[in-house]
């Protein structure tokens, strides 16, 4: 007779995914036992001392951090009850609805997870960055990120993401939604590096006290290494970390889920497929699409004090770039990161060398606070392939072709933010020396398909071919998402597990939470959609030029019109029938406008009219009142001197552009000998490199010289029609 399971279910690790699991499981009546091989860490218990024996790292002494060479590429992830959650930087993000490209299958768009997220963000109970208790204000970081971007004029780039982080009284231990006791944010900088304070959200004060509170049974110090069919479900083996002379211990379940993190998934099937043979039909698509999400490191030193960079939550700002490079775009993500100082205390301790551990550690106390990280993200190619090497490890072949221009884009940001932000911006070691880039978001390698031949998984995470077994973690993302994924294995592992509860018999179950979900803020998504907009308005990159026309001296009132005209982008400009220039500048007309502000168009050369150029301007005047500036150029001749008159002068009328009474003014503004100079040489291109800048400016001067002549030529032939 065949002796009953262990449990009705299985959950390897407690991460992201196996946090979701672990909790619908259990509150849908199963009996549930997790497997974690990391400790618990509780608040007050995070390593904080730079010596690497107090709880760093997971080879020295099962510690918090597990770096993974994996060849190409270099992995970091965390070890202990609530997985990637403990170390992350509570970053909830959504990927933009129109970067997902056909690698995501239907069940994983925006679309069918958007009211997944809303859970996930309901359990987290996300929010954005708050005022420092401290001080009342936004953190130097948030302020010093905002005011650079206003300047660049693409402040709607930039937004404060959703973080899963408690903020308020940072002294006052209150139960969270799920019973369990936090404080608020003390804005130490120290997330990444396990919250002491207790108010980080991590999985441990919401999914996996919901598990363990309807009877999840806990295994920490377990770390799975085989998994193989056994009567009707499957046996799970798994070593003690912290005594590796201890025999296997052993479970069974009919139901097990992988979430071990992408690289520990697909290494558990890559050995029970090639090495154990527990699992032989497991899909040829195992290990493949494999991604670092884009990720990107970049470290910012201020030359002068603007704050102390340190404080605030670890993240709280995303700017969105879509920067033109080669014959694509590249979508990308930039967030500012505080780096904690009991960081840099750990590497002063770890370098080589007295010497240059002394050096290091004299200019860290001289630039005390000014140093942060630049976070970067974005769509790589996914086409990495995880195999196992002789020792059963994963190693990673990658083609860097399509990456290359991400990483190219990436690396051209840093001159720019140096200038901007008068700092000093460089690469890790890792990158400056060994080329090697280092992902805290693996993803990929069990992608879902409709069969065994183009999917690991099918939609629900079930794999193909063994029913009972499912995956849900970060290796079931068929791509990067773009932006901190965390949310997204989230929203797919609760679809995920509620289909695989449906399919255990309880048809219609759902999650408890639902009929209190509201649907959240989206922030990320305003960025990526201004981004949108603005790449498409600067498609082919834009050109600035500045004007200034004066009545002559004869005239009976003085005026001066001072404009900046910028074209965002040459390809819009010059589909555009009407060749519309945005225009801005001062405008300064005796007795009426003393420089008021002054906004409108100029139709440059437009397709099938007289005229060569049309304005159409708007002003207040001083006391107030709107009026509307148009005004015409044309060419009256084919002579050279004739065109230049025509394109110098312009004739203007100005009324109020109220319903007051008409007071029409008409005069002639003109552009001199020197301002016609100044023009000349103000003609700039717009875009992200050099190259492109020279290639706009010529495209413009290009479009000019042939539009005036062709114009010149069909305004003498209407004349001459005429006679």
């Amino acid at each position: 007779m065949t002796e009953p399971f262990d449990a009705d279910a299985i959950v390897v690790g407690s991460g992201f995914g196996g946090a979701v699991a672990a909790a619908r499981l259990a509150q849908a009546g199963f009996t549930v036992i997790v497997l974690e091989r990391g400790r618990r860490w509780r608040p007050g218990g995070f390593p904080r001392r730079p010596d690497l024996k107090d709880g760093w790292m997971w080879d020295v002494d099962q510690g918090l951090y597990d770096i993974r060479w994996l060849d190409t590429m270099a992995s970091v992830q965390a070890a202990g009850w609530g997985g990637g959650s403990l170390a992350y930087a509570n970053v909830f993000a959504r990927p933009f609805a129109g970067a997902m490209d056909e690698r995501w299958p239907a069940g994983l768009r925006r679309e069918r997870l958007d009211p997944y997220y809303d859970l996930a963000a309901h359990m987290l109970d996300v929010a954005p960055v708050q005022p420092d208790p401290g001080t009342g204000r936004p953190p130097p970081r948030t302020e010093l990120v905002e005011a650079m971007v206003r300047d660049m004029a693409m402040a709607e780039a930039t937004v404060r993401p959703n973080l899963a982080v408690t903020f308020g009284d940072p002294h006052v231990w209150r139960p969270n939604r799920h019973g369990v006791s936090q404080r608020g944010c003390s804005f130490t900088g120290e997330c990444v590096i396990g919250c002491n304070q207790g108010a980080k959200n991590t999985l441990d004060h919401n999914y996996l006290a919901v598990a363990e509170r309807h009877g999840a049974r806990a295994v920490t110090d377990a770390e799975v290494q085989r998994i193989e069919p056994r009567d009707g479900g499957y046996l799970v083996s798994a070593a003690t970390p912290s005594d590796r002379k201890a025999p296997l211990r052993e479970w069974t379940a009919p139901r097990v889920v992988l979430a071990a993190g992408a690289v520990a998934t697909n290494e558990l099937l890559l050995r029970a497929r090639d090495v154990h043979g527990t699992l032989p039909g497991l899909s040829p698509q195992l290990g493949r699409g494999f991604s670092g999400n884009g990720d990107f490191l970049t470290l910012a030193r201020l030359r002068e004090g603007r704050g102390d960079m340190t404080t605030g939550p670890t993240i709280t700002t995303t700017t969105v770039l879509d920067v033109p490079e080669g014959k694509r775009s590249v979508w990308y993500q930039v967030q500012d990161g505080a780096i904690p100082p009991q960081v840099e205390e750990l590497l002063d301790t770890v370098l080589p060398g007295e010497r240059l551990r002394e050096r290091r550690r004299r200019r860290r106390i001289e630039t005390a606070g000014r140093s942060f990280a630049v976070l970067g993200m974005g769509r790589d190619s996914g086409d990495g392939t995880l195999r196992l090497n002789d020792n059963g490890r994963a190693t990673l072949s990658w083609r860097n072709s399509w990456q290359a221009e991400l990483y190219r884009s990436q690396l051209r940001l840093g001159p720019m933010l140096g200038r901007l932000l008068n700092a000093r911006l460089s690469q890790p070691l890792t990158w400056s020396l060994l080329r090697r880039t280092v992902t805290v978001h693996p993803l990929g390698g069990v992608r879902p398909g409709p069969d065994a031949a183009t999917g690991v998984v099918d939609e629900a995470g079930e794999v193909h071919g063994h029913p009972g077994l499912f995956v849900m973690d970060g290796s079931v993302l068929p791509a990067a998402t773009g932006v901190n994924p965390s949310a997204t294995i989230l929203a797919v592992a609760e679809r995920s597990v509620e289909a695989m509860i449906r399919r255990s018999g309880l048809d219609g179950w759902r999650a408890p939470e639902w009929d209190a979900v509201a649907t959240s803020e989206i922030p990320e998504d305003e960025a990526f959609t201004y981004m949108s907009e603005r790449h498409a308005a600067t498609k082919g990159d834009g050109v600035v030029f500045h004007e200034r026309m004066a009545t002559r001296r004869r005239e009976r009132a003085r005026a001066v019109l001072e404009l900046t005209a910028e074209i965002p982008g040459m390809d819009r400009f010059l589909a555009d029938p009407s060749h519309t220039v945005p225009m801005r500048g001062v405008i300064d007309i005796e007795g009426l406008a003393s420089r008021a502000a002054v906004t409108g168009t100029l139709s440059l050369f437009p397709d099938g009219r007289p005229e060569a150029m049309a304005y159409d301007l708007r002003f207040d005047d001083d006391t107030g009142r709107p009026w509307r500036l148009t005004g015409v150029k044309a060419t009256r001749s084919r002579t050279p001197i004739a065109l230049l008159t025509g394109l110098t002068n312009l004739r203007t009328a100005i009324a109020p552009a109220d319903a007051g009474p008409v007071e029409t003014q008409r005069f002639t503004v003109s552009i001199g000998p020197f301002d016609l100079l100044r023009l000349a040489t103000s003609i700039a291109g717009q875009g992200f490199t050099r190259a492109r800048r020279i290639r706009a400016a010529a495209r413009f001067a290009a479009f000019f010289a042939r539009a005036a002549l062709l114009h010149q030529n069909h305004d003498h032939a209407t004349r001459q029609h005429r006679r």
